[in-house]
């Protein structure tokens, strides 16, 4: 048993715990500390410490999700016998548990390789920052095969790449034929840089270069470039550097952390760090140990803290941050407008908190956006963010948890060629633009009328999360927002209970479901099923036409 994890968690960390809870040994600190130190003495021998392949962490995941549900649900049914500091204690090793399989048992992205560093992510933002003046939105992947042309004469590891100026997949040929002009911007120093640091990036990246030309490029807003592209080029090229780099994100992760824990107390903590480890799609997996990728978290994150604790400044402080560096926390806005206009229609006057979260909030983005106008193109980089935009939200991807993949769906994905390619994302595209004026923006105005009287951060949270679903097609990994409702609505156990077993459902479904895009368009629908269980009363209960007629009868 002991050479083999769920066995030995099944067969005797868990008997070693009901035993433990049933005899009210959890009830003693003495009894506590011992379950959890023979627990620790049982993972520490039977974890697979040189890492263990997808299909079981996911596997793994789905026992993390269920075990924490089924604690946090225990008690709702009457059977909890350990107490509060008991439960809590269970949730610190379940966290510990997380922690461990989202790093893959500090394997992280190599099975038993120990390679932290995400380098297929962070070349596109680690080059796309520091290289922006040259390459702007679109010139990162022409570039790049002009760069290995000439380093390696022209042997390349991939025939296609996509033409980041609309999207297409073509012939490098095509690429490097209308190179010269991008290179043409470049000093010959700075040349020289790009040179070495593409140099650097194909010797981690292998044969993984051929799918790396076939991304979407450097898609990170103005404000992001200038940060990202300020710290890429203060750090060099090179495996402690680029390690240096990767590292910023763990150390905003437990400042967050840290944040939740002195702002909504220690369980909200812990709930918080097991929700990050295993919530689907947005692992450690996907975007670990990449380039400033959990920055806008932190700072949205953050900012709810600051909130609760009534640090109003700081909060619009991080507010705008979030909003700056990825643009869709600006929609969690709209329900501090909401609480904002229904304060002001009933006092005439704003509260103090609520007046300098605004005025922090406001004078920060537009320091920020004037900041932008330090990049080489200025400000003109906004409307060419604008194009990358759009181009990347009309984009067929399987990893997209929103509305438009559940309006568009039309069976389960098969090969197709170019022209039934063009034509999917031409549908979708007619679906989104139908679902942003017959959902998106009643939405809006709904969600503005609704949580008006809702408290602040249950406002915030419900709009910023409604209107993400139905108004924007966002890749997994950004629905770890979803960590808000925990924040938000931490005196509602059921909410926990939701989100816990959205995630246990998902993994659950894992074990049937052999494609992996079908997997997110379940996810999809979990997540409208959670939202609209949480705020369709309080959307429903609004009923702003009845109001209004109501006013207007004679």
């Amino acid at each position: 048993m002991l050479d083999n994890l769920p066995a030995s968690i099944v067969l005797i960390v868990l008997p070693l715990w009901l035993l433990a809870g049933r005899r009210g040994w959890l009830a003693r600190p003495w009894g506590r500390r011992t379950a959890l130190a023979a627990s620790l003495v049982v993972v520490a021998f039977a974890a697979p410490w040189q890492g263990v392949e997808l299909e079981v962490g996911r596997r793994l995941n789905l026992v993390l999700a269920a075990a924490t549900l089924a604690l946090l649900g225990l008690p709702r049914l009457g059977v909890e016998r350990w107490g509060r500091r008991g439960t809590d204690l269970l949730l610190a090793a379940l966290a510990g548990g997380a922690l461990l399989v989202n790093l893959n048992f500090f394997a992280f992205h190599g099975v038993g390789q120990r390679i932290f560093v995400h380098y297929y992510d962070v070349a596109h933002y680690y080059l796309g920052a520091k290289y922006f003046g040259e390459l702007g939105y679109d010139g990162l992947y022409t570039a790049m095969l002009r760069a290995e042309a000439e380093l390696y004469d022209n042997r390349l590891w991939t025939l296609e790449a996509r033409d980041l100026t609309d999207d297409r997949i073509v012939h490098v040929r095509v690429l490097l034929e209308r190179s010269e002009p991008l290179k043409a911007a470049f000093t010959a120093e700075r040349w020289r840089a790009f040179l070495a640091d593409v140099a650097f990036f194909r010797r981690h990246l292998g044969q993984e270069l051929a799918r790396f030309y076939l991304d979407r490029g450097f898609n990170a807003t103005p404000v992001w470039a200038l940060a990202g592209g300020w710290l890429a080029d203060a750090v060099p090229a090179e495996e402690g550097g680029i390690l240096l780099l990767a590292a910023i994100d763990p150390l905003l992760l437990a400042a967050m952390f840290a944040a939740v824990g002195w702002a909504f107390g220690r369980r909200a903590m812990l709930l918080s760090l097991i929700y990050l480890s295993i919530a689907y799609g947005a692992t450690f997996g996907w975007v670990g140990g990449a380039f400033l990728r959990y920055g806008w978290l932190t700072a949205l994150v953050g900012g709810f803290c600051c909130l609760a604790r009534r640090r109003s400044t700081a909060a619009g402080v991080l507010l705008a941050i979030a909003a700056g560096l990825r643009i869709f926390p600006a929609l969690f806005a709209v329900g501090l407008a909401a609480v904002t206009g229904r304060q002001l229609l009933a006092r005439r006057r704003l509260p103090a908190d609520l007046r300098r979260t605004i005025a922090a909030a406001l004078v920060t983005g537009l320091a920020l956006v004037l900041a932008t106008a330090l990049l080489p193109q200025g400000l003109a980089a906004w409307p060419a963010f604008g194009v990358k935009s759009r181009l990347y939200a009309d984009a067929l991807a399987p990893n997209v948890v929103g509305l438009t993949p559940l309006l568009a769906y039309e069976g389960r994905p098969q090969q197709v060629d170019a022209e039934r390619l063009a034509a999917i994302q031409q549908r979708r595209a007619r679906f989104r633009r139908w679902q942003m004026g017959l959902v998106f923006v009643p939405l809006l105005v709904a969600t503005a009328w609704a949580f008006g009287r809702r408290p602040l951060l249950e406002a915030m949270a419900g709009g910023g999360l409604l209107l993400a679903f139905t108004g924007l097609n966002l890749a997994a990994y950004y629905w770890s927002f979803l960590v808000l409702l925990l924040l938000a609505h931490r005196r509602r156990p059921a909410v926990a209970l939701g989100l816990f077993g959205l995630e246990t459902a998902v993994y659950l479904l894992a074990l049937f479901e052999p494609h992996p895009g079908m997997l997110f368009l379940y996810r999809s629908l979990l997540v409208l099923y959670l939202l609209l269980a949480l705020y369709l009363p309080a959307l429903a209960a609004a009923r702003p036409w009845r109001r209004a007629a109501r006013h207007t009868t004679p």
